[in-house]
Formats: C-alpha cells, structure tokens, sequence
C-alpha cells in the first residue's frame, strides 16, 4: 500500500469541518407535541441511580468429554498378508453367457463354422443364427472345399480371426481349462463325439471328428457344460467331467483359444495369452 501524507489527511478533514457550506446554522423545527397528551413523568435524574447493563443469562453449560473415537480398522503390518485370490466356488467360466449364441448346426460339417458363430456372437455382439454366412466365407477363403467333410482346427483358427477374434491353437489341461474359463477366454475344443453323445458305445472310434464351444466347468457337481452345436439338446449340455475328459483325450487335448478375454465371461483374474501351436486335425461332423 502507498504510504500517505498523515498532515495532508488532517488538513482536509478540518477543512471539511471548517467549509460554511456544511454547517447548520438554525436547529430544525420539530412539530410541537399536542395538548393533552397524557406523557410519563419526567426522570429525576439527580436520585435515579445509574444506568447499568442487566448481566448475561447464565446458560447451563454442557460438561465437555472426550468425542467418540472412530473405529479404524486394524492396519495390516505387511501387505503380502492381503489375500487377493478370487473366492473357489467350485464353479468356472460364465454358462449362462452362451445361452444367446447357440444355434443346432443341422449339417454334418458345420460344427466349425457354427462353434466360430458362437464365439463371434459373444465377442463382437453379432447376431448370427445360422451357419450358412461362415460356411460360404470359409468357402470363398479356401478353407472349406466341401463342407460335408469339415475343417482342420487351424482352419477354423484362420475363420475365427477373418471375423475378427483373434485365437490359437494350444494343448491343454482340465486344470488350465478351468484358469482360462474363469479368465474370460473364448474355448472351442476338439473332441470325440461319441464320447460325448455316446450314440453308440460298441462303434466308439476313439478319433477327434467334432468342435464345440466349452462354456463351464461346474466342480460342484462334477460336470462339464457345453455349447454345442452337434445336437438339438446341446444349449449348456452337461456332461461328466470323466466323460469330458476322454472325448477330449481322443483329440490330443487340444483347443482353441481366443487371445483376449471377453468382459461378459470373466469370472476370475485374466490370464496372459498364450503360446501358439501349428498343430491341427480334420474335424469331419
């Protein structure tokens, strides 16, 4: 702030009081009181003691304590005692999410095409319900020459990215199964449908001929549940974890996996993608 002059101030202060303009020379004339108004008697100044201020009311003040302390929870020493792991229920991958995708194949063949409109269903939320489009674009790629005789899983591999979903081919497990269904991954899984349908036990090949989409695996109960596109009944077809197993032994424990999760199927921590394969097998269904 500018410093000021005090001397200065002071001049034009008097000089304010002192101007004429401003003075008041004669009092201001007040309308005079009418008669007979009854008025209080006048205060003998003289014997009226002084004037003093009635004390404060004197208030009931509350005793003060110590204020409720907040609970706070106990601090953890380390943070490696935190358990981060998703609960085990027993149950792995999302079912219930494949629902919407299945479709019956209705030609022997077309479990590839049909298990590859599932998976795109799911991931990039097309509507396809029938397998026709993916059976012609297989033929247009060159991947199918005729369709009765089906497609080789790297085939199918090759389909599922031209439509936008990138996969590969890999052996695997129950247990890693379960790791990558809980993840989120889109499976489809080369099998023996005899083992799975069981149409007839006494001509049971032991050979790889079908795909289908592996949408949970429920502990719990101890089944494997399926999209598959091979039968009428094959929504969330379940069956026998032991069952499972060997239709899936018989194709060498083979799959195929999609490179990246799918938000609408995870269940658990995601996985890194995995390592590629060139193996392959003719799907003949």
């Amino acid at each position: 702030m500018d410093d000021f002059d005090q001397d200065s101030v002071a001049a034009a202060w008097s000089g304010a009081v002192a101007d004429p303009a401003v003075v008041i020379d004669e009092p201001t004339d007040f309308d005079p009181i009418p008669a007979g108004l009854d008025l209080p008697p006048e205060i003998d100044t003289a014997t009226t003691p002084p004037y003093t201020e009635a004390p404060a009311p004197v208030e009931d003040t509350p005793e003060l304590t110590d204020p409720t302390p907040q609970q706070v929870p106990e601090q953890v020493d380390e943070i490696d005692e935190i358990d981060l792991t998703v609960p085990d229920d027993g149950v792995y991958g999302n079912p219930a999410a494949w629902t919407l995708g299945w479709f019956f194949q209705q030609f022997d063949g077309y479990c590839g095409p049909s298990a590859v409109a599932q998976v795109v269903s799911q991931y990039t939320g097309a509507e396809i319900t029938d397998p026709q489009q993916l059976v012609d674009r297989a033929i247009d790629l060159g991947l199918m020459d005729d369709p009765s005789l089906g497609m080789t899983l790297a085939d199918i591999e090759t389909l599922l990215e031209d439509q936008g979903v990138p996969a590969t081919i890999t052996t695997s497990s129950l247990d890693d199964l379960r790791d990558r269904l809980d993840a989120g991954y889109g499976v489809i899984a080369m099998v023996d449908s005899g083992e799975i349908w069981q149409t007839d036990p006494d001509s049971e090949d032991d050979l790889p001929d079908h795909v289908l989409v592996v949408a949970g695996i429920d502990d719990n109960r101890g089944v494997v549940i399926l999209s598959d596109p091979g039968i009428p009944t094959g929504n969330q077809l379940e069956v026998p974890i032991a069952q499972f197993e060997d239709a899936w032994a018989d194709g060498d424990h083979l799959m195929l996996i999609t490179d990246a999760p799918d938000d609408g199927l995870i269940t658990g921590p995601a996985l890194s993608s995995v390592a590629p394969s060139d193996r392959s097998a003719i799907i003949r269904l």
